[in-house]
């Protein structure tokens, strides 16, 4: 049995210029993804309870990998995901458990980035870093959780 999430219960928000429209050099920290919004239904945490095989139902506290993965989403809407790009790792910071019937606001913005040259073979390599803050509060505007994603950017970043 196929269990689909309701992405009614998700909405959008932000510039209409994304990630992948701008050049690295334009890539400043503090740029605005946009980001989303999202209401937690016990219907939902039950879906992905089930889903991911985590016997918290959503009684005390929403399981934490549904406010990531709800995330996640947003970032695929936002195109935060640049085509080509690596993820390199993601630091997470965890405040005040989420529950049923929050609305969740989760904003995007860039970070930071950086530049690494190397040379290997008389050939100089440059890899581009992005690093993009993916963060969570509740309608009380209270922190959820703080995750900052870090991406390789593809070579052939401009």
């Amino acid at each position: 049995m196929e269990k689909k999430f309701n992405t009614s219960l998700v909405t959008n928000f932000g510039p209409a210029k994304m990630l992948p429209d701008l050049k690295f050099a334009e890539m400043e920290p503090g740029w605005d993804c946009g980001g989303g919004t999202y209401k937690i239904t016990r219907e939902e945490v039950e879906k992905f309870s089930q889903l991911m095989g985590d016997s918290n139902k959503g009684d005390v506290t929403v399981p934490i990998g549904m406010i990531y993965v709800f995330g996640l989403r947003i970032c695929w809407d936002r195109k935060v995901f640049i085509d080509g790009a690596i993820r390199a790792g993601d630091k997470l910071v965890f405040y005040k458990p989420a529950k049923i019937g929050d609305t969740i606001t989760t904003k995007l913005s860039i970070a930071d980035k950086k530049e690494v040259k190397k040379e290997k073979d008389g050939k100089v390599r440059i890899n581009k870093f992005l690093y993009v803050d993916m963060n969570a509060t509740n309608q009380n505007n209270e922190k959820i959780v703080a995750i900052q994603m870090s991406f390789l950017l593809p070579a052939t970043m401009q």
